[in-house]
């Protein structure tokens, strides 16, 4: 995400997007901790896209661990859950959108064995500024 967009981000508004989002009974959050503190979540949910079932599409709506713990497994490890989970909820995919020019994450989700399924979109933000995606996937 670019950091002018991370950095115009309302901490009001997230905290009350994330404990709505919580609250909800669709979806999964799982988080991972280092050192006795959260370190990472990931976010899975039935697909949002129009052109997937969601009964048997689910999708990893967010995934983030904090810098300072890269390179460390967390994020192999709550993606892995998140399979697991979709796994026993009886979900035959997993997709997620990540930015295309995001070449880290794009290595980070091949090695786990996700793919390229040919869907793209643009989303824009309140500044304009264009969000050019690609849709991963992976078969269960």
């Amino acid at each position: 995400m670019p950091d002018a967009i991370l950095a115009a981000l309302n901490i009001e508004r997230r905290t009350t997007f994330w404990q709505e989002r919580l609250l909800q009974v669709h979806g999964n959050v799982f988080v991972v901790e280092a050192n006795g503190s959260i370190a990472g979540f990931c976010d899975l949910i039935p697909s949002r896209d129009q052109d997937a079932n969601p009964k048997t599409i689910a999708e990893i709506a967010a995934i983030y661990v904090l810098p300072e713990h890269w390179r460390q497994g967390l994020g192999r490890a709550l993606c892995q859950h998140a399979l697991t989970e979709a796994r026993r909820q009886n979900h035959t995919t997993v997709t997620l959108w990540i930015l295309a020019s995001n070449t880290a994450a794009r290595h980070f989700y091949e090695a786990m064995h996700f793919t390229p399924d040919g869907a793209t979109k643009t989303d824009r933000t309140a500044d304009g500024t264009e969000l050019h995606e690609v849709r991963f996937s992976l078969s269960l």
